[in-house]
């Protein structure tokens, strides 16, 4: 069955099953020109939709799975889903929504025409999003703001950042997050012979510290978009007042950065364009499309309170 066939038997049946609901397909767009194509299903009483992902589903039919199997797993994600009604008439007041926003950074050029729907700005090669953070009894996640919500507010982009700086420094919203098997499976080879293994059974930093002391890996407390950390107010200058050093940033994906620390305390192009060739090769083989941020490699400097850019140093030197 070709995966066209496969998505109308899928509605088919749950619209049989569920005669009272809108059973439809629709097509999601995501990071970096991806599109996933879901289950869509609206049923009376409820104001939010349930989408169910159908590639997975599809891969699963042809890896052997029964199509009733299938169906009971579009079930059960439903049931997981619990009650469907979200409260959102907070939502159409931003002095109810101004805590809970947050950044989002994602590649500037890969999204172009895709972020015009929503407040932005450029940062680098990349550029800010601003998103809301969603939780009570029948939903949590996230709601992307648009440029509707912006005109619903009467509000400006530079509002959304403001506010976002602001939570980010209230909460404290920022982790170094030992995750030495993530390490092992992407950079290994290039840790090899710098480092010998250990397992002493401690745990945090500290371990981190003494396997691989110039590596750091930093995110967000919900470890979602944490590579917008690198905007925190006063972030970058106090991580490198703790280790006494400037460091490059590595983007390992939307979610978190590898900060790599420098011990020559100043910006070397061989360096950075090694890193830059890494950081491609990962992004090419490792890393899901929709999650890649950048081939990208910055580098903070501490005497500066600056972030640097390799591409943009790279075009001035003629690198690039």
């Amino acid at each position: 069955m070709e995966f066209k066939s496969f998505c109308e038997q899928v509605v088919s049946v749950m619209s049989e099953r569920h005669p009272e609901c809108d059973v439809k397909t629709c097509k999601v767009d995501k990071n970096n020109g991806v599109t996933y194509n879901c289950l869509n299903i609206i049923c009376p009483g409820s104001n939010i939709s349930e989408v169910i992902y159908l590639e997975p589903m599809y891969e699963a039919f042809k890896d052997g799975t029964s199509f009733m199997e299938i169906i009971d797993r579009v079930e059960d994600a439903r049931k997981k889903s619990g009650d469907k009604h979200f409260e959102v008439g907070y939502y159409r007041d931003f002095d109810k929504v101004r805590d809970r926003v947050r950044m989002k950074l994602v590649n500037y050029k890969k999204n172009k025409e895709y972020i015009e729907g929503f407040p932005h700005r450029r940062f680098k090669d990349l550029a800010v999003l601003y998103y809301s953070k969603v939780s009570d009894k029948a939903f949590e996640g996230i709601i992307m703001i648009k440029n509707d919500h912006v005109s619903l507010w009467n509000i400006s982009e530079e509002d959304l950042y403001e506010a976002a700086c602001l939570n980010a420094m209230k909460s404290g919203d920022y982790e170094l997050v030992p995750m030495m098997s993530v390490l092992d499976d992407i950079f290994g080879y290039i840790m090899s012979g710098r480092r010998e293994a250990q397992d002493d059974g401690s745990e945090g930093e500290a371990k981190e510290d003494d396997q691989i002391p110039f590596l750091k890996i930093l995110t967000n407390k919900d470890k979602t978009y944490g590579a917008s950390v690198m905007l925190n107010p006063g972030l970058l200058c106090a991580l490198a007042r703790k280790y006494d050093r400037n460091f490059y940033i590595l983007p390992s994906s939307v979610h978190e950065l590898i900060l790599v620390l420098d011990e020559n305390e100043s910006f070397d192009e061989n360096i950075a364009a090694e890193l830059y060739n890494m950081v491609r090769y990962v992004n090419m083989t490792e890393v899901e499309t929709e999650d890649v941020l950048s081939d990208n490699v910055y580098y903070y400097d501490r005497s500066l309170d600056e972030v640097l850019d390799y591409y943009e140093i790279a075009l001035k030197t003629g690198l690039a």
